[in-house]
Parts: structure tokens; sequence; C-alpha cells
């Protein structure tokens, strides 16, 4: 069995790899990265944002930071909820939103229970406000996006990969 530690370092490792595809398919560099962000009003350094994404454990925002940034092709679902004039906290919390407004019948506790079958153990009293929020890390996002087969993330990594991190954490899940 893989001990949570490495769970949480696969989960990180699907959101890093997830950004890098969307930056090598626009070949974008860090540097690079660091000058359309910094056009957008976010300062970060190209040496941060490699750190950052080196480590994956970054928020969901900066994900769709740094996909606009690039001028990656945003799933269609995402379109409207990143033209909401709001924060990148709240652009991250619509997007998630619009993901789940497809499926109306998961419920934040549904979607709790969900996430524990794959090791991932968020009550919903903690899971609804970080989402509302738009405070949850982008490792999170993929959680969600995995054991509700949120179709968009496809485009950033492969269903596979996703599936493979669900079975390891599934091994860890409480019975």
């Amino acid at each position: 069995m893989k001990s949570n530690e490495n769970i949480d370092a696969l989960w990180s490792g699907l959101a890093s790899r997830a950004t890098k595809v969307a930056l090598m398919r626009q070949d974008i560099s860090y540097a690079q990265l660091a000058q359309a962000l910094e056009t957008m009003g976010i300062a970060e350094s190209a040496r941060s944002i490699e750190g950052k994404i080196q480590r994956g454990t970054f928020r969901f925002s900066f994900f769709l930071q740094a996909a606009v940034a690039a001028n990656t092709d945003i799933p269609l679902g995402w379109s409207d909820a990143l033209k909401i004039s709001e924060s990148w906290d709240g652009r991250a919390a619509a997007v998630f939103e619009a993901e789940l407004a497809q499926q109306p019948w998961i419920t934040w506790s549904r979607l709790s229970v969900r996430l524990q079958e794959i090791g991932v153990v968020m009550g919903s009293g903690v899971l609804e406000p970080q989402i509302r929020n738009g405070s949850f890390p982008a490792s999170l996002f993929f959680q969600c996006a995995t054991v509700c087969r949120f179709e968009s993330v496809y485009r950033f990594v492969d269903p596979s990969s996703l599936r493979h991190a669900a079975l390891l954490g599934a091994e860890q899940a409480p019975l």
C-alpha cells in the first residue's frame, strides 16, 4: 500500500503535469509566462512559477491564470466562468460550479463520499466553502474531476493517469 504522502504527491504531480501540458502546447517558457501574467496584473517571477509548477501544490486559480496567460484553448464550459469580473479565486469557483452544474444530482455530501472512495477525506462542511470561495488546490479539482468525470480536464491530463491515481488512493480509503 502507498502512504497518503505518496498519494498526495501523485495528485500534485498530475496538477503539475497538466500545467506543463498547457504551457508546452503553446511553447511558452516560464519567463514568457511571467511576462504574460504581468500584463494581466499578476506579479510572478519565472523562478517562482517554475518552483510552483514543479511542486504542483498551487491553487486551481493559478492553473487558470497560467492557462489564460499562455493563451491555451480553454474548455468551452469554462469560458463563461472565466469572463466574470471577480478575482481569480472567484473564477476558479465559477469554473468548478459550471462543471458541477452539468451533474446537478451531485450534492456536496455526495461529492465528499465520492472523494472518500479514492482516499480523499474531506467532509462536505470543509469542501463546499473551499470550492465556493475558490481557495481550493488544483489537485482537488483533478480529484473531483476524476470522481465526477469532468471531461474538460482530459485536455490537460490523460484519463488513464487520473484513474491510476484514483486507484492508488482507493487502496488507502477506509473501508
